[in-house]
C-alpha cells in the first residue's frame, strides 16, 4: 500500500522515525490535533491508498472530506509513538473516521480473542441453568451477596449481572428467620437473569431454597451430610481442606448429584501459597471435577487495590485447571471485583489458548499505569517556574459546591445545579449559562470538576479543595 501520514510540525521528527514505508505530509500548524480538512485542501494526496490523519481529530468531518477527494482518509493513532504497530495492520484492518486506528485495532484484538474463548464454551462438563461449567469453558464468575436485605435485592442481582456475573450467590447470615430467607430467596430466583445459588451450612436454608428452586448450594463440608437428603437436581459445592474427606464428600455428593464442585479453600494471606499447592494436589488426581477457587477470601483480607489481585489470582486459576472464580464487594476498596474477574477470565482463557503470557490480547486490566511509556518533549532550554497565587478573591457571579452521588458529578451553585459524568460538559454548562465571570474561578472550577471525574472513575472518595488520595504513590 501507498500511504500518507499526516502530521504537525513539532511531531514531524517522531512521525518520520515511525513511519517505515510510508511518506509523511507536515501541515501549516505546530500541533496535529489542531489538523482539519481545510488544512488539506490543497495537499498533494493523490494516487495514495490511504492517507492516515491524527488520531485526535476525530470530531473532523473526515468522510465528507474523503469523497470530496477521492481518497480513503482514516484516523491514524492517537500518539505518533504508535505508528509503526498501526501500519503493520493497515492492509488488514479497514480503518475509522471516527475511531482512532490504535483503538480500533486494540477492539479488534479484543473482539478476536473472547470470540476464541466464547467458542470454548460447548466443551463443557455440565450446565448450572443456562451457564455452562468445567471442561475447556471460561471460567464462570460467582458473585456474593452477603448482606441480605429486601430493599434492595433486585437492585444489587441487577448490579452484579451487569459487571458480568455468571452466578449471583444469596450469602444466608448464621441466625436468621425462615420467613424473610424465603422472601428473599424467592424474590432472587424470580428477578434474577442468572442462576441463582445460596451459601450456607443450614439444612433449613438449604431446604427453603431446594423449595424455591435454586441452581446451586454452597456447601457441603464434613460437618453437615444430612443436607444431601435436601438436594433435587441442583449444583453441590462440597468443601474441605482436607483432600482425604474432600474425595470421600465427593463420592457421597455423586451419589444425589452429577454437578459436583470441590472447593479446597483458598485461604486469606498468609496462607494463600499453601492453599495453592492444595489445588495443585487435587487437580493432579482428579483432572475432571469442577473446581471452585475463592479469590474473595484474598481480596477482601488485604489492603491492597483489587485489581492487580484479581487479575494474578485468575492466572494461578486457570494455570491450575479452576472453573468457578468465587467474590464478594462486600467493601469499598473491592468494589468492582466482578468485572475485574470476567475481564481476566477471558484474559487468562485466550492466554493458555495461545500458550503465551496474558499480554497484547487487546484485553487489558491496566487501571492507574501504562502498558507503553511514550518519549516526552524535550526540556526547552528557558522556561517560568510556575508559583501558586495565594490571594483569593470571590467571584461576584457566586461558588458552587462540588460533590459525587449516584454515579454523577453533582455542580451546585445559587442559580442552578448541574449534574454529569465528565468535568467537560459540566464546565461547558457553567460557561453557558454564566456562571462564572473570573478566570481564575473558571480555571478553579476546571481543576475541581477534574478531580471529581478521575474519582468517579476510580471509584475513589471525592472531596472538594483536598487532593486525591493515591496511597503510597
Amino acid at each position: 500500500m501507498k500511504i500518507l501520514v499526516v502530521t504537525g510540525r513539532l511531531a514531524e521528527s517522531l512521525v518520520h522515525n515511525s513511519s517505515p514505508n510510508a511518506d509523511v505530509y507536515v501541515c501549516n500548524v505546530d500541533v496535529a490535533a489542531f489538523i482539519t480538512p481545510e488544512l488539506l485542501e490543497k495537499a498533494p494526496l493523490e494516487g495514495y491508498d490511504l492517507v492516515l490523519v491524527p488520531g485526535l481529530t476525530a470530531d473532523c468531518s473526515w468522510a465528507e472530506f474523503e469523497r470530496k477527494k477521492g481518497v480513503k482518509v482514516r484516523l491514524g493513532p492517537l500518539h505518533a509513538y504508535d505508528l509503526r504497530e498501526v501500519l503493520k495492520h493497515a492492509d488488514k484492518i479497514e480503518f475509522s473516521h471516527k475511531i482512532p486506528a490504535c483503538r480500533l485495532i486494540e477492539g479488534k484484538r479484543a473482539e478476536e480473542a473472547i470470540k476464541a474463548v466464547d467458542e470454548l464454551e460447548k466443551e463443557h462438563a455440565f450446565e448450572i441453568g443456562n451457564v455452562r461449567i468445567g471442561g475447556k469453558s471460561r471460567m464462570k464468575i460467582v458473585a456474593e451477596i452477603q448482606k441480605l436485605k429486601i430493599e434492595d435485592l433486585r437492585e444489587r442481582i441487577d448490579y452484579y449481572v451487569e459487571s458480568g456475573a455468571d452466578i449471583v450467590d444469596l450469602g444466608i447470615p448464621i441466625e436468621f428467620e425462615n420467613e424473610f430467607v424465603s422472601k428473599a430467596i424467592k424474590i432472587a430466583v424470580d428477578h434474577s437473569k442468572v442462576p441463582i445459588s445460596v451459601d450456607t451450612f443450614s439444612p433449613k436454608a438449604i431446604e427453603i431454597a431446594v423449595k424455591h428452586g435454586v441452581n446451586m448450594i454452597m456447601s457441603l463440608s464434613s460437618s453437615n451430610t444430612e443436607i444431601l437428603e435436601l438436594i433435587e437436581d441442583q449444583a453441590l459445592v462440597v468443601a474441605e481442606r482436607d483432600l482425604g474427606k474432600l474425595f470421600r464428600l465427593i463420592e457421597l455428593a455423586r451419589a444425589k448429584t452429577e454437578k459436583v464442585i470441590a472447593d479446597p479453600i483458598l485461604d486469606p494471606p498468609l496462607k494463600v501459597a499453601e492453599s495453592i499447592e492444595r489445588y495443585l494436589e487435587f487437580r493432579k488426581l482428579d483432572k475432571v471435577t469442577p473446581l471452585l477457587f475463592g479469590v474473595g477470601n484474598v481480596t477482601e483480607l488485604s489492603d491492597a487495590d483489587s485489581v492487580g489481585i484479581n487479575a494474578l489470582l485468575t492466572f494461578i486459576a486457570e494455570e491450575i485447571g479452576c472453573n468457578l472464580l468465587f467474590t464478594t464487594e462486600a467493601s469499598p476498596k473491592t468494589a468492582g471485583s466482578v468485572k475485574e474477574l470476567k475481564r481476566a477470565s477471558y484474559l487468562a482463557k485466550i492466554a493458555k489458548i495461545r500458550s503465551s503470557p496474558p499480554k497484547d490480547t487487546g484485553i487489558s486490566m491496566l487501571v492507574l499505569k501504562e502498558k507503553l511509556k511514550y518519549e516526552t518533549a524535550e526540556k526547552p532550554e528557558s522556561f517560568i517556574e510556575a508559583k501558586r497565587n495565594a490571594e483569593f478573591i470571590r467571584d461576584p457571579c457566586g461558588d458552587f459546591i462540588i460533590f459525587i452521588a449516584d454515579g454523577k458529578i453533582f455542580c451546585k451553585h445559587e442559580k442552578a445545579i448541574i449534574a454529569g459524568k465528565t468535568a467537560k460538559e459540566i464546565l461547558d454548562t457553567v460557561l453557558k449559562l454564566g456562571l462564572v465571570s473570573r478566570l481564575d474561578h473558571a480555571g478553579y472550577l476546571g481543576r475541581e470538576l477534574m478531580k471529581a471525574e478521575i474519582a468517579l472513575r476510580l471509584g475513589k472518595n471525592y472531596i472538594q479543595d483536598r487532593e486525591l488520595n493515591f496511597g503510597f504513590l
